[in-house]
């Protein structure tokens, strides 16, 4: 695994998670038209499928935590901020009392310990 694989398996992550939002706004439609639709073996059925698309999101935010937490501070913090909460580098900046330049040169070791535990392990 190389620098631009990790990012894109770490910004995948804001993508699924988007996805997922409106796969949990389909449950609860679904779930409300079970209410008052007597076919509800197929609208449990789909529930059912829905519910395990949304494991697989949990799981993989489950993955990337477990790796981020195999990351020291600062490190850690930032990916989370930047990966899990999908802050800007300026709103990380901030958050963590840092400049943005120092940021991204924060954001480079940490991707770098990141391929080091992948590649490693």
């Amino acid at each position: 695994m190389d620098k631009k694989q990790i990012i894109k398996y770490l910004e995948d992550y804001k993508y699924d998670y988007q996805y997922y939002q409106e796969k949990a706004k389909e449950i609860h439609s679904v779930e409300k038209q079970m209410r008052s639709v007597n076919d509800s073996q197929f609208l449990l059925a789909t529930k059912k499928y829905e519910e395990s698309q949304i494991t697989k999101f949990i799981n993989k935010k489950k993955d990337i935590e477990m790796l981020l937490q195999k990351t020291s501070q600062p490190y850690q913090t930032l990916l989370y901020l930047k990966y899990i909460s999908f802050l800007t580098f300026d709103q990380i900046a901030d958050r963590m009392n840092y400049s943005t330049k120092r940021i991204y040169q924060l954001h480079g070791e940490a991707l770098n310990r990141l391929l080091d535990i992948i590649n490693n392990s």
